[in-house]
């Protein structure tokens, strides 16, 4: 079975792809900062420091396919000039070393799937619903995504097959938004944020998953895809669903907009603003969503 070298496995979406993975029989390298001993069957960790431009050369042996999560959390901080110079290198500067390593040796890699957000068609909240080919945002978070989608496209330069997956809020009992939230939830508070009418782009964590694993066995798949599920919800239908998978309800009213603002600053515009976002491209090439609605993501 093929081998995949796996850089920024460690977070939320790269624990569940590894096992995934696992389970589907492929062999698993994972670049880590601090590679643990207790490698397993199936999956081995490598040392590397994007900062000092070092990848241990032993992580690419035999390795055809390189998948890309790296990146600092966007929602984790509020962004000073500091944090957002932090969140465009930690993406830019990852991939271009895993380019420089890939070019300048003759390692035998022939698909590289990236990551991206719906953040790239910008944080505003319209009528309009999003393809592939819409025209980017003029914000932050839509410069973040089209730097980040450009620095991975060069590797098509490689001859190399390339997918930039522009990834909803990824779903899962166990991390990401609901796990932060359910606490709330459970005690009957409501979650939703500003007017509420803003549209949530999400995809559940064990369809993300097994995207990555169609994209792997569909050897024609390139370019860019939405990663969205096919339900488009408002924040306020996530809250309301959210609390109903704990059978609870509130009358609370919606965080006001202006906490949020004072709260989070110009980060503000990630939890404020969305729009509708298609995903009907990924779905014309034969992926089925199994969890594409909300309710059937928050009830199993």
């Amino acid at each position: 079975m093929k081998k995949i070298l796996i850089a920024g496995g460690t977070g939320f979406v790269g624990k569940h792809l590894i096992h995934f993975l696992v389970q589907k029989g492929y062999f698993i390298h994972v670049l880590t900062r601090k590679p643990s001993s207790n490698s397993l069957e199936n999956i081995q960790y490598f040392k590397w420091d994007v900062e000092n431009q070092y990848i241990d050369e032993k992580a690419f042996e035999g390795v055809e396919i390189l998948i890309n999560l790296t990146g600092a959390n966007i929602g984790e901080k509020r962004w000073t000039n500091d944090r957002k110079k932090e969140i465009i290198n930690s993406r830019i500067n990852a991939i271009d070393l895993l380019y420089q390593y890939v070019s300048e040796n003759n390692y035998n890699i022939t698909t590289f799937i990236s990551s991206s957000a719906v953040g790239f068609y910008g944080a505003v909240t319209t009528n309009e619903t999003f393809v592939e080919t819409s025209e980017n945002g003029n914000d932050f978070l839509a410069s973040v995504c089209q730097k980040w989608e450009a620095t991975a496209l060069k590797f098509t330069n490689l001859g190399i097959r390339t997918v930039v997956l522009r990834k909803g809020v990824v779903l899962g009992r166990d991390g990401g938004m609901v796990q932060k939230l359910a606490p709330l939830a459970k005690l009957g508070i409501n979650v939703s944020l500003g007017s509420g009418k803003q549209y949530l782009p999400w995809i559940d964590i064990r369809d993300l998953v097994r995207l990555y694993e169609f994209i792997l066995s569909n050897s024609t798949v390139s370019g860019i895809y939405n990663a969205v599920a096919t339900e488009q919800i408002t924040m306020n239908d996530f809250s309301k669903r959210l609390l109903h998978s704990f059978g609870k309800r509130s009358f609370l009213p919606n965080v006001p907009s202006f906490i949020i603002r004072l709260l989070f600053g110009e980060m503000s515009v990630m939890l404020l603003e969305g729009s509708k976002v298609s995903n009907e491209k990924i779905k014309t090439i034969g992926f089925i969503f199994e969890f594409d609605t909300l309710e059937k993501s928050l009830s199993s």
